[in-house]
């Protein structure tokens, strides 16, 4: 079973986010300033396969209750083979929906609220008027009274058969227990074979000092007390049986941990970059002992105690930092699902917030491993740039308030829309970007463009790759036109040839002009072998304000007063976002040259001659 989308409504800051897709690979990732309701997100998304209790706080005043939707598609194999207990020509038409469907469905989770319990109760259905219709088309004539004898009713209607011969006796029984699907019944099938849902519980899945073993009331021993999540994850991943484990001789038990310790350590250690001093790595350890006499409860009781060295000190992680203790417990936790068939959906509220940038980048090492080894889907909310990788931005889902109001509504800005929400809201993946051109090895000796941002990096890295250009070049972004002499200046320090594409707007020209006066002597012909300015306030103008609505903002109906750069500024885009987004779809094949207009055609063509030209002259 897959998750494909999700639309919440009436829940806390949210009031209704659409229908916001789950991205492919398996991980999402919600971006957004402090109460934008990034939490509301995941805790709404915890609330349905498990059917969670919400409260009072959760619902908004004269609202009605919340409701969660997912669109899902769904094992039709596995479904089909659990529903021999239901009208058999139900599940045979319910077979041919999801085969004209590609096995998708949308399940509902609903709230009411029951009065007599004084608690708010989770409805699930199915919410698609089509299916419905067909359920109860191909149900039994005599669904009703099936239904109620479903509900309890056996009896009346064994009692109202009582004189009927033997065949007609049996028929009628039949007939009574054959269960009706309807769209809450198929809902319930589905919730019992879909993947668990696991909000993560800093508090309750930290590893534990020591855990204790206790007899079940099924017998056979079971973890108690605080941290069992942690624990039993550790010895899932290490394949202890935890019955074989207390139920073995001394010499068993020392085996099974020792190989336990070395495997799990090994795995983490693949995970885990980081050292204590200049060489020491941590480990993991696993211990079984019994309580000794001074306990008048504990006396004698088995339990576990875990510890983390680094080859000096041993320590329970108590004693270790909050944020070694806490990566521990989410790599135990994530590695863990790798063993469930179903998989997992994760919901982490600012995974890595403890650790520091090398360790987040671990983080992110951990979920991109487990997602691609296993079926789990991943969502995860977050303020940092190291946890969002640049050129995976499909992933984002950014949260914002839709208003200046502190109670105005949640809006989400999917992935495809990027480039419309705030430059505040999108600061941890603007930073990334940065971060990530920052360590690329794009200076090199020679074909240096020094740039004034980075979305003229995305742009002319499109339209080089469009038209196929064999001119070696490397595209260096300052941080606006200001920075441009500063850049240049360092560039000529170090002895890099460098030619400068600046827009021809004021700030641009003016950068062209400190340039021309103050690093080539006012040299005329220097200087336009140098330099060139990009014709346009920027470099979004390049194409026809027709081109530019079609295949940069994605509206071809779009109309707007002024120039495209202007719009890019002042129309609520985030002009990083839209180049970055063009480039993907460059690369992706979704848009090429043949596509525009040909005056787009021939000012892309244009520009490019004129950088490959300058840089071709300094060979």
């Amino acid at each position: 079973m897959r998750l494909i989308a999700f639309r919440i409504t009436n829940f806390r800051s949210i009031v209704d986010t659409g229908w916001c897709p789950f991205a492919s690979d398996g991980i999402t990732v919600v971006v957004g300033q402090n109460e934008s309701g990034k939490s509301s997100i995941l805790e709404a998304l915890a609330t349905t396969f498990h059917a969670t209790d919400i409260t009072d706080d959760d619902c908004r005043i004269d609202a009605e209750l919340p409701a969660v939707f997912l669109r899902l598609k769904v094992d039709t194999k596995r479904l089909l083979a659990n529903l021999a207990a239901y009208d058999q020509d139900q599940v045979y038409a319910l077979g041919v929906y999801l085969e004209l469907t590609e096995n998708d469905l949308i399940l509902n989770f609903r709230w009411r609220y029951d009065a007599a319990n004084a608690k708010y109760v989770c409805e699930p259905s199915c919410e698609d008027k089509d299916l419905a219709e067909l359920l109860l088309k191909n149900g039994p004539p005599n669904s009703t009274a099936t239904k109620a004898a479903d509900d309890g009713d056996d009896r009346a209607e064994d009692e109202k058969n009582e004189d009927a011969d033997d065949d007609e006796k049996a028929s009628d029984e039949e007939a009574v227990h054959v269960h009706i699907l309807t769209p809450e019944t198929l809902a319930d099938e589905i919730i019992a074979i879909a993947p668990d849902t696991v909000l993560f519980d800093q508090a309750a899945g930290l590893l534990p000092d020591r855990v204790d073993i206790q007899k079940g009331q099924k017998g056979g021993w079971v973890l108690s007390g605080a941290g069992t999540q942690a624990a039993a994850n550790f010895l899932r991943i290490a394949n202890i049986n935890l019955d074989t484990l207390v139920d073995g001789s001394p010499r068993t038990q020392q085996t099974l941990l020792a190989r336990a310790n070395a495997t799990v350590t090994a795995d983490f250690s693949s995970f885990w970059s980081q050292t204590i001093g200049k060489n020491e790595k941590l480990q993991l350890k696993c211990v079984f002992a019994y309580y000794g006499p001074g306990g008048q409860k504990t006396a004698g009781m088995p339990h576990l105690e875990f510890w983390i060295t680094d080859g000096t000190n041993q320590l329970f992680p108590k004693q270790r930092s909050l944020g070694v203790r806490w990566f521990i417990s989410f790599y135990l936790q994530l590695k863990a699902s790798e063993k469930d068939e179903q998989g997992t959906v994760f919901l982490f509220d600012e995974p890595g917030a403890n650790l520091h940038s090398k360790a987040q980048a671990d983080v992110l090492a951990l979920i991109n491993r487990l997602a691609k080894s296993s079926k789990s889907q991943i969502v995860y909310s977050t303020h940092s740039p190291h946890l969002i990788e640049y050129d995976k931005l499909y992933r984002v889902i950014a949260a914002q308030r839709d208003g200046d109001a502190d109670n105005s509504p949640t809006k989400l800005v999917h992935a495809h829309e990027l480039g419309a929400a705030s430059r505040d809201t999108l600061s941890p993946v603007l930073i990334a970007m940065g971060v990530d051109l920052s360590h690329q090895q794009v200076v090199k000796k020679r074909n240096n463009v020094i740039l004034e941002e980075i979305s003229g990096f995305y742009y002319l890295t499109s339209f080089w790759e469009m038209l196929g250009e064999k001119q070696e070049v490397y595209f260096i972004a300052a941080t606006g036109a200001s920075n441009v002499q500063t850049l240049a200046n360092m560039f000529l320090g170090w002895g890099l040839e460098f030619i400068v594409a600046v827009d021809d707007d004021s700030a641009g020209r003016q950068a062209y002009n400190n340039l021309k006066r103050y690093m080539f002597g006012d040299d005329e012909a220097v200087s336009k072998q140098r330099m060139f300015k990009i014709p346009g306030d920027g470099i979004e103008d390049i194409f026809s304000k027709k081109d530019f609505c079609s295949h940069v903002l994605g509206d071809p109906d779009l109309n707007y007063e002024g120039k495209n750069s202007q719009h890019a500024k002042t129309g609520g885009h985030s002009k990083p976002i839209l180049a970055y987004e063009f480039l993907n779809k460059v690369r992706e094949k979704k848009i090429k040259l043949a596509d525009f207009e040909a005056d787009t055609k021939a000012a892309i063509k244009q520009l490019v001659r004129e950088i490959a030209s300058r840089l071709e002259s300094k060979k």
